[in-house]
């Protein structure tokens, strides 16, 4: 037997032994026929469309292909890109598929979290309201206190424009007036003194008593020529104190009346608060819980189309790769032995 001929059947051995590691189906390499799809618009990515080469598509050209290269010592890389080409663009429809499913994922996975955080605000929402306890609210009390210091302030006022019309006949009501608002300018102080723990100081106490005494002194005066002494004392005395205390009171109590006011709001917030837990925030919860349920749906929708694009990805991988190593072996097995050959022998063994 020639030698050439004992080479060539050498490598028919070879080819059968590599035959039964990569388990062809059949001489063809690359099958025509896929196997069937559950949904036709996943098989019509696969791209069928270019007719693969005749070495590429039958296995003892293939084999043939890599008996040359190793023998020529032509380096394999070309011949493994024109491959991984051929599949690249056989896999293309897959792949874009994939992404535009991928990418629809998680846009669906993103809209849940943010619907999946909503939930979480409404339920620490719902608990604060539910843990958050009324403020102590004292509205009647504080009104009636407004009222009857306004009362006192203008009861304080008529005292001061009676005791003034024997002196001032004909302006006793401006002046009476005049007077008032001078006494009450102590009211300007937010806290009273017998309140207060800081240091006293003579400005202090000044600016505290000064312009209530002075207008009770002034009031005592006009008062003192027209009535007894003890009834002028007791003018001087109740003027005063009126001055130091209907004034505190009266502006105490606006300004109680408006945080009683504000909390009397908040309170009735909170109490809105706690009814809508069970009703509107749950019934908000309810809506973005069954509009997750639906996104999920559509999810579970995408994914076999995904997981099936996936297989037929690795299958059409595993092609390429099975085909790749019937090429490498028969490479290096033609490299191998091609130190035991002629280059009169090698010349025709390409050649053939």
């Amino acid at each position: 037997m020639p030698f050439v001929d004992w080479l060539k059947n050498l490598f028919s051995k070879n080819k059968t032994e590599n035959s039964e590691i990569v388990e062809m189906p059949s001489s063809e390499i690359v099958s025509t026929e896929m196997m069937a799809f559950p949904k036709q618009n996943i098989q019509e990515l696969i791209n069928e469309e270019e007719e693969f080469p005749y070495w590429l598509s039958n296995e003892d050209a293939l084999r043939d292909e890599g008996v040359i290269f190793g023998l020529s010592d032509t380096k394999p890389e070309e011949k493994l890109k024109i491959i991984d080409s051929i599949f690249q663009k056989k896999a293309s429809g897959l792949k874009q598929k994939r992404e535009e499913l991928s990418e629809r994922i998680g846009e669906l996975n993103l809209f849940m979290e943010k619907q999946n955080e909503e939930i979480i605000a409404i339920d620490q929402k719902s608990k604060l309201a539910i843990e958050q306890e009324a403020k102590e609210e004292n509205l009647l009390r504080v009104a009636v206190g407004l009222l009857l210091s306004i009362g006192m302030c203008a009861g304080n006022y008529f005292l001061i424009d009676e005791g003034l019309k024997n002196s001032f006949l004909e302006s006793h009501n401006w002046i009476a007036w005049g007077v008032f608002l001078t006494g009450m300018f102590s009211l300007y102080n937010p806290v009273a003194v017998i309140h207060n723990d800081a240091k006293l100081t003579w400005k202090r106490l000044l600016e505290e008593f000064g312009m209530p005494l002075a207008a009770s002194i002034f009031v005592f005066v006009q008062v003192y020529e027209a009535v007894p002494l003890y009834k002028s004392l007791a003018f001087l005395l109740f003027t005063f104190f009126a001055f130091m205390i209907s004034g505190k009171i009266l502006l105490g109590s606006i300004a109680r009346l408006k945080y009683e006011l504000r909390a009397l709001n908040q309170n009735l917030n909170i109490k809105e608060n706690k009814k809508k837990v069970n009703t509107d925030w749950q019934a908000k919860k309810d809506e973005i819980n069954s509009e997750i349920e639906k996104i999920r749906v559509e999810k579970w929708k995408i994914l076999p189309d995904l997981n099936e694009i996936e297989a037929q990805m690795a299958k059409i991988n595993a092609e390429k790769e099975a085909i790749v190593n019937v090429f490498m072996s028969e490479y290096n097995l033609a490299k191998n032995y091609k130190q035991k050959l002629n280059s009169s022998q090698i010349k025709n063994i390409i050649g053939e």
